[in-house]
């Protein structure tokens, strides 16, 4: 059925049509047809103070929700703005969706002087999105965000984007706003099952490993029931973390490193599955993990499964699917092992952690672990402490410990962890970052007390660029340049938001502090100093 409308209206209204409860941007008067629509709107909308925390929030919302993210953006600076967290997004592959706006659809890309005016909007994002267009009519609002949110979720999730000019935004049309019907999953094909199941049946040594495709789709249910029928111990990327439980018996988390002991297990493997990772430079150390000659690929990115670690059996499907399909025929053909045995596996992993990097801050990792439930979520900016939680944070649900892994940008965790809060606000939800990261997006302290949200911002406070100067301290003769910081007073500043602010100078006092701020209704800064030395 059609009805007569703006295309502001056309575009919320098809939001939601798709489920979306929530959106996050900054009104501007290019978007202010859409706004009027919101205002008659179920939507709630989370006002961020700059394009990169919207883009942030709505990250951490998909993560946390395991839904799409909206960010509501203008045109020409908000697109720029917003292409630095659409980029995070892109390549750790979280579903957000960005609604944007653009000069009227006659003068768009031509720079003759209109307001915001950006050349080519749609070639911008097209380096950070799956998918993206503009819509030049309003009746086909509804098709193009449909179709941008069946890009974003089917297969690899990935951001898409949409334009609609502003007079288009403000036109009349006849248009017909209906539910899309969802794509079914990625299933494996019968072929790949049977010639992966023919490579376990002739193996003994098989470890699994999980990249972030293993937390998609509930995926870890089934990987850890392929890892008890196997006897296979499971080591994982920083995104694959949670996919299965670190209390697990076979869990080796990510603790790989080179000469280690896991380093040293799996050159004994003689079979690799590996679900949802591109084996990428960062997490391989640029292709020097151990893997075996033999190796089952699950991966439902066709352009990735041949990428790095050439696989002896490509699958290109949906982790959770492939794994029920490799359990299921385990089962029919009678196949059992005992590739290691879990007293094993736990040694493994002790004398991994006790050589791997950050053994100084286990004290911080441990005030971390205990204040957070086990379906709390930690939410990692790039910084040194989250480099050491990569290692030893053990964590023991999916979606519960975000990291900016693939784009590494600073300035992530606050507003994302402002978005999963929004998107589970029954969750405990922390977020930790270096008092270099956090004045990338500290005006979104202004969002976090306007919405009076529980939140524990943790600043790991050292006054310094701490990676680029151990860098600069190593491989050039400790000719520092750039790195030193002069920071504000990080507890005055939260208090002249409105936000209750602490100093925690031990583990223990973050500890406490974490206790305290858990029982307040709104937000908390902790500035916590530490030593600069990590290794």
């Amino acid at each position: 059925m059609t009805e007569r409308m703006r295309g502001g209206v056309a575009a919320v209204k098809t939001l939601e049509a798709l489920g979306v409860d929530t959106v996050f941007g900054i009104p501007g008067v290019h978007t202010l047809e859409i706004y009027d629509a919101l205002v008659d709107s179920k939507i709630n909308h989370i006002l961020a103070r700059h394009e990169q925390g919207a883009g942030f929030m709505a990250d951490g919302y998909a993560r946390a929700s395991g839904k799409p993210g909206v960010a509501v953006i203008i045109t020409g600076p908000g697109i720029t703005n917003v292409a630095t967290p659409i980029g995070e997004a892109y390549t750790d592959s979280v579903p957000v969706f960005v609604l944007s706006s653009n000069v009227e659809r006659n003068w768009a890309d031509r720079m003759l002087g209109h307001l915001h005016d950006l050349s080519d909007q749609v070639g911008v994002m097209a380096a950070v999105t799956k998918w993206n267009d503009r819509v030049l009519d309003v009746a086909a609002i509804p098709e193009s965000i449909a179709t941008a949110f069946q890009n974003m979720t089917f297969g690899r999730p990935r951001p898409t984007h949409v334009e609609i000019p502003i007079d288009v935004l403000a036109e009349f049309g006849d248009v017909s706003v209906a539910p899309a019907p969802r794509l079914n999953s990625t299933a494996p094909d019968r072929l790949s099952v049977e010639a992966a199941l023919d490579l376990i049946e002739r193996s003994s040594k098989i470890v699994i490993y999980c990249g972030g495709g293993a937390i998609h789709n509930g995926a870890g249910a089934s990987i850890q029931a392929l890892t008890e029928q196997l006897g296979s111990p499971v080591v994982t990327s920083a995104m694959g973390k949670g996919a299965v439980s670190d209390r697990h018996p076979y869990a080796l988390g990510n603790n790989w490193e080179r000469g280690n002991a896991v380093d040293d297990m799996l050159k004994q493997a003689d079979l690799a599955i590996v679900f949802g990772s591109k084996l990428g430079a960062q997490e391989t150390d640029y292709q020097r993990m151990p893997m075996p000659e033999r190796i089952i690929r699950v991966e439902v990115d066709p352009n990735e499964v041949l990428r790095n670690y050439k696989p002896t059996v490509p699958v290109v499907a949906d982790s959770s699917e492939t794994a029920s399909a490799l359990l299921s025929g385990l089962k029919e053909r009678g196949i059992s092992k005992q590739c290691w045995q879990t007293g094993d596996v736990q040694e493994i992993r002790q004398r991994a952690l006790e050589t791997c990097w950050g053994s100084n801050q286990q004290p911080y990792v441990d005030a971390l672990r205990n204040a957070i439930p086990d379906d709390g979520i930690l939410v990692n900016d790039m910084t040194m402490m989250s480099y050491v939680n990569n290692r030893r944070y053990p964590v023991y649900e999916p979606r519960t410990y975000f990291f900016p892994s693939g784009y590494g940008t600073l300035g992530y965790a606050l507003p994302a962890a402002i978005g999963a809060k929004v998107a589970c606000p029954d969750k405990t939800v922390v977020a930790i970052m270096g008092d270099g990261g956090f004045q990338y997006t500290m005006q979104e302290l202004a969002t976090v007390a306007q919405f009076n949200i529980n939140l524990p911002i943790v600043i790991f406070n050292d006054s310094t660029y701490t990676a680029v100067k151990e860098e600069q301290a190593a491989e050039h003769d400790r000719r520092f340049i750039a790195v030193d910081l002069k920071n504000p007073d990080f507890v005055a500043l939260a208090k002249s938001y409105g936000i209750e602010a602490v100093r925690a100078e031990s583990p223990e006092a973050l500890g406490e502090a974490l206790e305290a701020a858990k029982q307040r209704s709104g937000p908390t800064l902790i500035d916590t100093p530490i030593d600069v030395h990590f290794n």
